[in-house]
């Protein structure tokens, strides 16, 4: 009677987890595709009038450019997170997110030197707790991974 129980929960945990696999991978096709999408019309309306360009000038209007910009980076990183399940992936979203902070909103300076040491603490544990590769950018953990398939 166990047997048949611990396979059917089996059998079910295997279908339940491949099907939010799919919506991760449904969701994270959608990110990718308002990213380019965003990305199109960011290009075609700077394009389109002369004097956007010249608006790049302002320091104002670069900020505003520039924050929509690595806001469009942070969703592709998000969506990078969503399909490969690794932490490097996350803490670069957290370091994206905390820069993004850091370069378009007026913040005190200690404000500025929290962020400077939040993404301090992230590189440290990217690189010494999760032990990142600087030639290939793979965890050791991932290395393995893929050397055994």
């Amino acid at each position: 009677m166990y047997s048949k129980k611990s396979k059917f929960y089996e059998k079910m945990s295997n279908r339940v987890s491949t099907a939010i696999s799919s919506i991760e991978l449904f969701i994270s096709g959608l990110l990718v595709m308002a990213v380019v999408i965003n990305s199109f019309f960011f290009v075609v309306s700077m394009f389109r009038d002369i004097t956007q360009l010249k608006e790049l000038i302002n320091y104002s209007s670069f900020q505003h450019y520039l924050s929509y910009l690595l806001l469009l980076i942070i969703a592709l990183e998000l969506a990078i997170m969503l399909i490969r399940h690794k932490p490097n992936n996350v803490v670069d979203v957290m370091t994206l997110a905390i820069a993004r902070k850091m370069l378009i909103y007026n913040t005190e300076a200690y404000e500025l030197l929290i962020g400077v040491v939040t993404i301090g603490l992230l590189f440290a544990i990217k690189t010494y707790i999760l032990k990142e590769s600087p030639v290939t950018g793979h965890t050791h953990d991932s290395v393995l991974e893929e050397s055994e398939k």
